[in-house]
């Protein structure tokens, strides 16, 4: 079960003061981005508000706790299909205090789910007992979105995990990205520096190059590299300066590409081991679906 307390609404018209849940679930939780994906839910049953079983009649007001519990449908398909092992090579570090585990995207981080990046990575990963603070099992210190593909950093000691989080928050740990957004921006390199609920929010943006595409005429590669780690921030930082990033089913355009999911990945953290203080780089290749573009591009 997952709950969230629903602070702001993540489609128009966002001054409602409620709304029928089948369109204040919308994108609330990562499972289900479409109104479509609402209303399954909400028919199966799987979806409460305020600890009742809400059905399409529903309204939901702002601050109403929304629960969702289902561990079988993710955004049109089911855990199902997506394997249940990950292969050790994408296990890129370890050690006895860290891991850090690449994350394929369709699979979601952590939480109360049949399949997760942290389930299948402790299949893997080796804890020492012999470390006095050591945990049963590791713990993945950030997440990605689910449609996010990239490396995401685990701890197996409790100061690893409490060192790794402060560096998280104090933005010791530097995180690359890489987009695909619709269009083509007037400009080579940009600090988007938009409060995103009330909070600063800082991305800054470097194009790496422009290609014809599907939909949009227009597609440009993007270097992102976020500041703070706002929620959907690179996600949301984009659509708001009228270039969301191709596949975005919940900040693009009414007019889409349906091709292979969302266009983002990260590909790189730099940041100092929690432990030893060594700096690490850890730099990971983009999915196959960039591969047509960074080919184009003539980029490697």
């Amino acid at each position: 079960m997952t709950e969230v307390i629903i602070s702001r609404w993540h489609h128009q018209p966002y001054e409602a003061k409620s709304k029928r849940l089948q369109e204040a679930a919308i994108g609330q939780f990562d499972e289900l981005p479409s109104r479509k994906s609402v209303k399954k839910a909400i028919v199966n049953g799987h979806v409460f508000v305020n600890g009742i079983k809400g059905t399409t009649a529903t309204f939901v007001k702002l601050n109403d706790i929304v629960s969702y519990n289902c561990l079988e449908e993710i955004h049109g398909f089911s855990t199902k299909n997506i394997g249940l092992n990950i292969p050790a090579s994408d296990i890129v570090w370890e050690d006895d205090y860290i891991a850090c585990v690449i994350k394929r995207g369709g699979i979601i981080t952590k939480g109360n789910y049949k399949v997760t990046l942290e389930k299948q990575a402790n299949k893997h990963l080796i804890i020492n007992r012999l470390i006095p603070d050591s945990m049963p099992s590791s713990i993945a210190i950030h997440r990605l979105d689910k449609a996010t593909h990239g490396p995401v950093l685990f701890a197996k000691t409790l100061s690893a995990a409490s060192n790794l989080s402060d560096a998280f928050s104090n933005r010791k740990i530097i995180k690359t990205y890489i987009a695909l957004i619709e269009g083509e921006p007037l400009f080579s390199s940009s600090s988007v520096q938009i409060k995103l609920d009330d909070k600063e929010a800082i991305s800054n943006i470097t194009i790496l190059g422009t290609i014809k595409w599907p939909i949009h005429v227009n597609a440009t590669l993007v270097k992102v590299l976020p500041i703070t780690g706002r929620t959907h921030q690179i996600r949301r930082h984009l659509a708001s300066i009228g270039h969301p990033i191709v596949g975005d089913y919940l900040y693009g355009q009414s007019y889409k590409y349906h091709g292979q999911g969302l266009f983002l990945a990260c590909t790189g953290l730099n940041f100092k081991h929690p432990i030893t203080d060594e700096s690490i780089l850890i730099e990971v290749n983009l999915p196959r679906k960039f591969k047509k573009i960074t080919r184009k591009l003539c980029l490697p």
